[in-house]
């Protein structure tokens, strides 16, 4: 049962996450980057104070937003899309199961206390996949709820372009036509990427927020090492690329799948790069390069992706257990 401290928490972790997103909603010039953040004190709640504190601040981010703008979509969205997903991470996250030798250690000498049992936590590459999935159902529900039509937003994106027109070097219709089509085929891909990227680094955030408030149970995890996927994902990501190619409805929902996927192999690229540096000189530097390239030219990202396929191949399945169990 959540205690009255709980559900203080959880409703202030869910009025921050709304405040963090209510730009966005309000078309604030510095929405983007405080929207991004949104997740991350649904995830503090739900760390720290247990999954239904997440569950809590996850419904009450919704509940605010939708008071503030009196938008039903925009309480919605950003429940499906962020505080949700973040909600059920953390969950996942403090789901833990007695070890294989819990019996053992928790034996102790008579006359003396024993010792605490081991506890298995739920794998990080689970939570993970877990994070990617509820990406991809999200976007795909979010883009029937909301109507999603590429040839409708095609004359929208041509206008906003127009009034750019100078910006584009005095680009003619037809080219300004071709940059919008360019743009509208981006948008299934580039959206599920954008959450999956927010959603990790808001649960990494918040993960480090409560275990310097001590009151994060779960043990560290080694991210570059544990930051991985099941093989599951690569045979995933493979059928929402080939899907794309057959167009329609079928192809959105596989660009979306291709999207998730493909920035969620990415990411585990990046955390291979992260643990084949470590001791060797120059590592900064590395890093640095890598993380640069990403955000000035984009295209490296294809690097890291196929290195994050390869990882994820290389891996052994991990071996069959009982299910995990929630902790206290």
């Amino acid at each position: 049962m959540m205690t009255l401290p709980a559900l203080f928490i959880a409703a202030v972790s869910g009025l921050a996450s709304a405040l963090l997103f209510a730009g966005l909603v309000l078309q604030s010039g510095t929405a983007f980057g405080l929207a991004l953040a949104a997740p991350i004190p649904v995830a503090i709640a739900s760390l720290g104070w247990g999954s239904l504190a997440g569950l809590v601040a996850a419904l009450t981010s919704g509940l605010a937003i939708y008071l503030l703008s009196g938008s039903v979509s925009s309480g919605l969205l950003l429940v499906i899309a962020m505080t949700g997903p973040i909600a059920l991470a953390g969950h996942l996250a403090g789901l833990a199961r007695p070890a294989a030798n819990a019996d053992a250690a928790a034996s102790a000498p008579l006359g003396r206390s024993p010792a605490p049992a081991p506890l298995d936590w739920y794998p990080l590459d689970r939570v993970f996949l877990a994070i990617v999935l509820s990406v991809v159902a999200a976007c795909i529900f979010l883009g029937w709820y909301l109507g999603y039509d590429p040839t409708e937003l095609q004359p929208l994106i041509v206008a906003g372009l127009g009034q750019g027109g100078s910006d584009l070097g005095g680009a003619s219709q037809d080219q300004i036509q071709e940059i919008a089509r360019l743009v509208i085929a981006m948008v299934p891909f580039v959206q599920p990427a954008v959450l999956v990227v927010t959603l990790v680094a808001g649960l990494y955030l918040g993960a480090l927020v409560v275990r310097i408030s001590g009151r994060l149970p779960r043990p560290r995890d080694d991210v570059p090492t544990a930051g991985r996927l099941p093989q599951v994902a690569l045979f995933i990501f493979a059928a929402g690329l080939a899907g794309s190619f057959v167009g329609g409805t079928i192809g959105l929902i596989a660009d979306v799948v291709a999207g998730g996927f493909g920035a969620a192999l990415s990411l585990v690229g990046l955390a291979s790069v992260h643990k084949r540096t470590r001791g060797r000189p120059g590592r900064g530097l590395v890093l640095f390069t890598s993380y640069a390239a990403i955000l000035l030219l984009s295209f490296p990202i294809a690097l890291f992706l196929l290195i994050g396929i390869y990882e994820t191949w290389k891996r052994r399945p991990r071996a069959a257990g009982p299910p995990p169990i929630p902790r206290a």
